[in-house]
């Protein structure tokens, strides 16, 4: 049977079988409609029955048929200052991407590492994990992807380039991943997450608390991650006059074009005034990447257009990152939350915060595999976590920011949108990433596990 049709039926079972449940021991007849609601969501998700964009509004038409809330309450979400971040940030991805900023930062770090196949890729991980670090890990997958594609079409010998081509297609949205953990702004996620502690437990974290949580989580993680898929995959060598070649290929005049010098100005003054926002609170990274938005309109700047723009926002994401947080306003607001917590987060209170780090971390990485959708983990986590976070007195910023990591590390199997990208390709197999992501995502959750309550004791929050 096609996946599509399944998922049309199995949504529609579990919708009608929800009039027929009794009483779940716990919980109200909201919170029961909830679970439901949850249950149909996941299923047109994973199926993709229909197009993620729909299933997102019929999420929020949902809640009021299922009795759950109004119609206002439902959308009520799309206010969410999330939202208006995620297309600010669409924006600005388009406007890196249209600059020759990533392809100058790829030759700078190819002219000093592309000696042979494993430098080049580590140039490659680099400048992808950087860009990533202020745009969606998306664009910055999809920008560097191509540019990888140009090197391994040079290879002359058809086993050299299958294996060049598996390695740095599986490593080029590794490093996307990991770049994404090093800022609030390098992915919709890390917003998501801040807002929902924000709301559910009036928990801050400034931008440069943030980044010194994640940035030294990067910069172990980018060089172990190479070494591991360097030493699995062991990519083949170029004939050196090919890389050479390719090398040359990506120089650039040392003197900049306007476009260039507009955006590296206008992105190297967001960056200020997000480090700025830790002090000065009305500097919010919503606000800051809204007002670099609007400048890159500005007549004389014309980094942008409206046409332009408008076809660089993914309708999918804003509608699901929506939806999202109409669904766990409900989670909370019902008590499903409390009733997840007591029914399947009985955690105790003298358990070392490392070894729960790490379970939470090992927990996620599996949760991927049947839910490959960071914004549903972060929906499905971060309540329970602020409960548990309560009884053992301490903040869930402790949970919560490692949590935002974790969702995003979708190494182990090409589910999520970001691998997807490159294995679309045709490279590598299922098999051959989770030989290298499964030792890469272990890394992942050890070093943030240790690092993380190191760092919020150094900055006095734990």
């Amino acid at each position: 049977m096609d996946k599509r049709i399944l998922g049309i039926i199995l949504g529609i079972f579990i919708f009608i079988s929800g009039f027929f449940i009794g009483e779940i021991p716990g919980l109200t007849g909201e919170g029961k409609d909830v679970l439901i609601l949850l249950a149909i969501a996941l299923v047109l998700w994973l199926t993709e029955a229909i197009p993620l964009g729909i299933t997102s509004m019929l999420l929020l038409v949902l809640q009021p048929i299922l009795g759950i809330t109004n119609l206002k309450n439902s959308v009520a979400a799309f206010s969410n200052p999330v939202i208006f971040f995620v297309i600010a940030n669409f924006g600005v991805s388009y406007a890196i991407t249209k600059s020759s900023i990533a392809k100058r930062m790829l030759f700078f770090l190819l002219k000093r590492f592309g000696t042979n196949t494993n430098t080049i890729l580590f140039a490659f991980m680099s400048a992808t994990c950087l860009i990533s670090s202020i745009m969606s890990n998306v664009p910055a997958t999809a920008l560097f992807m191509g540019l990888a594609l140009g090197l391994v079409d040079l290879a002359d010998q058809e086993n050299i380039r299958k294996s060049i081509g598996r390695t740095f297609m599986i490593a080029i949205p590794f490093a996307g991943m990991i770049g994404g953990i090093m800022t609030p702004a390098g992915s919709s996620i890390n917003i998501l997450t801040l807002n929902l502690m924000k709301e559910y437990s009036n928990a801050h974290i400034s931008f440069v608390e943030w980044m010194l949580i994640g940035i030294p989580i990067a910069i172990v993680l980018l060089p172990m991650t190479w070494f591991i898929l360097v030493k699995i995959y062991k990519p083949m060598n170029m004939n050196p006059d090919k890389i050479n070649e390719f090398i040359q290929g990506y120089s650039v005049e040392n003197k900049m074009e306007p476009l260039d010098k507009k955006v590296a100005a206008i992105i190297l003054g967001m960056l200020a005034f997000w480090v700025l926002s830790s002090w000065i609170p009305a500097l919010d990274v919503t606000i800051v990447a809204i007002i670099g938005l609007a400048i890159m309109f500005l007549p004389g700047i014309d980094i942008l257009n409206w046409p332009e723009f408008s076809k660089s926002v993914s309708l999918n994401t804003i509608l699901m990152i929506g939806s999202v947080i109409s669904v766990s306003s409900a989670v909370v607001s019902t008590g499903v939350g409390e009733w997840l917590l007591k029914n399947f987060f009985d955690v105790p209170q003298d358990i070392s915060i490392v070894l729960l780090l790490g379970i939470l971390g090992i927990f996620i990485a599996l949760l991927h595999l049947p839910i490959p959708i960071a914004p549903a983990i972060v929906m499905i986590m971060l309540y329970p976590l602020v409960s548990v976070a309560a009884n053992m007195d301490i903040s869930i910023i402790a949970f919560g920011v490692p949590m935002a990591f974790y969702a995003g590390c979708c190494m182990m199997l090409p589910l999520d949108p970001v691998p997807l990208l490159t294995y679309s390709t045709g490279y590598y197999t299922m098999l051959d990433m989770f030989k290298g992501g499964s030792l890469a995502t272990l890394s992942w959750i050890a070093f943030t596990s240790i690092w993380t309550p190191v760092a919020l004791t150094m900055l006095g929050i734990l």
